[in-house]
């Protein structure tokens, strides 16, 4: 009995992660397969993942990353960008807004590797003018 209570309790509370930035069609919100390109928002979902991976969006648009997931994450851009950030992601959610036309990699410093392009957690933010 104990173990199907706590199986249920985990289950609920997974269900309320992913609410948390799971599944809606707003560009707004989301984060299971509910993003547009048009989004501005970006998610943390389990197994070390940003999602979506790559967002298109103009130039001055602000983007926000939100934690999904409850790990611990940062949201810092890769060598070569021409901006630079390193955003902790413990909770919450961490905004940057991205003034010029380019392309942006970004990382985890917790579960990623920085590179050109960076490998592990990662994505990119491609700005158009």
């Amino acid at each position: 009995m104990r173990s199907s209570v706590m199986t249920l309790t985990l289950g609920a509370a997974g269900v309320v992660l992913l609410a948390a930035c799971g599944g809606s069609t707003s560009p707004y919100g989301g984060g299971g397969g509910g993003w547009t390109s048009t989004a501005t928002k970006i998610c943390t979902v389990g197994g070390g993942q940003f999602s979506p991976t790559s967002l298109s969006v103009t130039a001055g648009t602000t983007v926000t990353w939100q934690n999904g997931d409850g790990v611990a994450h940062t949201v810092t851009s890769a060598t070569g960008s021409a901006d630079t950030y390193d955003k902790a992601l413990a909770a919450g959610t961490v905004s940057h807004q991205f003034m010029n036309a380019g392309t942006y990699n970004f990382y985890c410093k917790n579960h990623g590797v920085n590179g050109t392009p960076p490998t592990g957690m990662h994505g990119t933010i491609t700005v158009t003018p």
